[in-house]
């Protein structure tokens, strides 16, 4: 497992805490969760894996959900 730091606001930051607190499940545990669930719905609407997906392709998907 390797470590990614993202920028969060105040607010989801509190969400997250309060989702986390209520579950049992730590902060970094919701974080990923989030971010797992995130990168399959992808691979579900894109019909592939992103890994799959040659690197132009990957940085024209990720460019467009920015």
């Amino acid at each position: 497992m390797s470590n990614v730091s993202v920028s969060l606001s105040t607010d989801l930051q509190n969400k997250i805490r309060k989702i986390a607190q209520k579950s049992g499940q730590t902060f970094d545990d919701c974080v990923a969760l989030a971010l797992r669930e995130y990168a399959d719905n992808y691979e579900s609407f894109y019909g592939s894996d992103i890994c799959a997906v040659d690197k132009l392709e990957r940085s024209f998907f990720l460019s467009i959900g920015e």
